[in-house]
């Protein structure tokens, strides 16, 4: 985590502040750069604006952040309009401000916490923190559950259980966990509890992330992680002849 400065447009702070309380600012910000925000169709207006009376104003950006403004900069500018990080974090306060006005569900300055611990399938953690950093894990989940998710359609899939457990604890607010138990009491199916429905927002929100099937990134995170394993304790030889073995038996 590094301190980042950006020169503003006047207000803009202190409108972001004003929504926002202090211990979630710079998070709140991180989340829309990486999750929600999408460069206009017409690049000319990340420019635009009076420059005069920008003011700067610092927040706390991770790698992960830091490298998708310099990404979106970098667009724009092969696009041909002209574009710095101060002029793209002032379109993304724009947006942002925007839509916390129309936000029926806004982050409160002060807010009731709960944490819980929750089952998932064995790689759903990894695959995860490959999109999301640790650190911003709840609050990304937080914001979809109250923003975004809705249950799937498909109940066999909400009643699968995972064949290899792993365990995630999960802080969120009272409001988000009332969101998934109302979900809970309108499914009223046997085995559809929170704890199936907090699968399916992280399922869904990895999806949203990766524009992959969650499922089979899991899957393919578990394959690697037996493969590791076996080598660490077999050998790189022993892993490769049984591989060829497997390869073997395919064959008509």
């Amino acid at each position: 985590m590094k301190q980042v400065s950006f020169s503003l447009f006047p207000g803009q702070a202190e409108a972001f502040k004003s929504k926002v309380g202090p211990s979630v600012q710079s998070k709140i910000l991180r989340n829309y750069v990486l999750n929600d925000y999408q460069l206009p169709g017409d690049l000319s207006i990340i420019n635009e604006g009076d420059k005069k009376g920008l003011k700067p104003e610092k927040f706390h950006f991770d790698e992960n952040t830091d490298a998708r403004l310099n990404e979106l900069v970098k667009i724009v500018r092969e696009a041909g309009y002209k574009a710095n990080r101060s002029s793209l974090m002032r379109h993304i306060m724009i947006q942002l401000l925007e839509k916390l006005k129309n936000q029926n569900d806004s982050l409160p300055k002060k807010r009731e916490v709960r944490h819980s611990s929750f089952y998932f399938e064995k790689g759903t953690k990894d695959v995860l923190e490959q999109f999301i950093p640790f650190r911003d894990r709840n609050a990304a989940i937080e914001r979809f559950i109250l923003e975004e998710y809705k249950p799937s359609h498909k109940r066999d899939f909400l009643l699968d259980k995972p064949e290899e457990v792993e365990s995630m604890r999960i802080g969120i607010t009272v409001e988000a966990f009332r969101k998934l138990d109302g979900y809970v009491e309108e499914i009223q199916t046997k085995g559809i509890t929170r704890t199936a429905l907090m699968r399916d927002v992280v399922e869904q929100l990895i999806g949203k992330l990766s524009n992959t099937d969650a499922r089979k990134l899991i899957a393919e995170k578990r394959l690697q992680n037996a493969l590791n394993e076996f080598e660490n304790t077999f050998g790189n030889d022993v892993l490769r002849e049984r591989l060829e073995e497997y390869r073997g038996d395919g064959k008509d």
